[in-house]
């Protein structure tokens, strides 16, 4: 089933599309056999121009959601079983990156195809990010580096050491003009660098690993999450603390900003997940049902939902402004370790 989508999407030129057999949804089924579909038989394809979540998980496998929907759009399958650690849609949605034991990976988000292996790193690569024009990305890895990499060829151009500490996560700066990337390491920093590779600040405070940075929409400040149970907010001109997020009881996991930049997004080990205010400090809400350490929560694209996602191998989304659970997505067979939104 998934060639026949690939194949149909690719020719109607649409990113994302469901097929319908009968009025059901074909999408999950691996074979036209399991599908019920014969030769000449007539299929119905949707397309999809809502919100699209990505997922990695342990298991060796990232799928591509209908955020509003819970379907299943489509499955990418290439880290040979092996745990993936992370997913990122580019800026315009048109590919993803994902990351995993011994390399990172490029997918065409249209036909699921692997377009690109970016292989160098020592050790496990843990994050992969793209910059706003989608021709570059940049991989952490625990092996203590990070790594700058062309999307077009595959090949490595700039090597950010990390000294004998692991790095957890680097990102860009969404200011193409700015040209910097950041990367949160073990030794309890976040660094911002230039992409040529001079350190410009260090972002120092925490009191144990820092395992996420990341940037506001306007690439003004920087968000950091560590083992230490905080977020803290940095201004990245300058690398000044700004502000201490405290609340959560375990390692914090992640740390987003909205796109507004007026709230963030946090997840923990703790099992929940806690949405702030960035003005204040103050907590607003606590989402709490997973049955396990919370791995990821992010905003979606227009902020008015979070999703979230655990070791119990479940994601779940919640209205920003309420806290209310809305769906949860089920498939997965690990700790689901990574999301991503875009909307198409």
């Amino acid at each position: 089933m998934l060639s026949l989508r690939r194949s149909i999407s690719k020719a109607l030129q649409l990113p994302h599309l469901t097929l319908l057999f009968k009025g059901y949804e074909t999408a999950m089924h691996h074979t036209l056999k399991d599908a019920g579909l014969e030769n000449h038989s007539e299929v119905q394809a949707v397309p999809v121009t809502e919100v699209a979540l990505a997922s990695a998980s342990a298991d060796g496998m990232v799928y591509i959601w209908d955020a509003i929907s819970g379907k299943c759009l489509e499955t990418l399958r290439g880290h040979d079983s092996k745990a993936v650690h992370c997913c990122v849609f580019s800026a315009s949605g048109r590919l993803v990156g994902t990351s995993s034991t011994e390399c990172a990976k490029v997918w065409e988000t249209a036909t699921g195809l692997c377009v690109c292996t970016l292989e160098g790193h020592k050790d496990w690569v843990v994050s992969i990010c793209f910059n706003a024009t989608e021709n570059l990305a940049i991989t952490a890895s625990l092996d203590c580096s990070a790594r700058l990499w062309e999307v077009s060829s595959g090949r490595c151009f700039q090597v950010l050491p990390g000294g004998v500490s692991p790095i957890f996560w680097a990102c860009f700066d969404p200011e193409p003009e700015n040209q910097e990337v950041a990367t949160a390491s073990a030794d309890g920093t976040a660094t911002i660098w230039k992409q040529t590779g001079e350190v410009q600040q260090v972002l120092q405070g925490h009191e144990d690993n820092v395992v996420m940075v990341s940037y506001s929409a306007n690439s003004t400040r920087l968000l950091t999450a560590s083992q230490d149970r905080t977020v803290r907010m940095w201004e990245a001109l300058s690398g000044i603390c700004m502000r201490e997020f405290r609340g959560h009881t375990d390692t914090v996991q992640s740390a987003f900003f909205s796109g507004d930049s007026r709230l963030i997004v946090s997840g923990s080990l703790d099992r929940t997940a806690r949405i702030w205010e960035t003005k204040t400090g103050d907590c607003l809400r606590t989402l709490a049902g997973h049955s396990g350490s919370v791995l990821f929560a992010i905003f979606s694209a227009d902020s008015s939902f979070v999703a979230t996602s655990a070791r119990d191998s479940c994601i779940r989304t919640w209205d920003t402004k309420t806290g209310r659970l809305q769906r949860i997505f089920e498939g997965h067979h690990g700790k689901v370790n990574s999301l991503s939104f875009v909307s198409f």
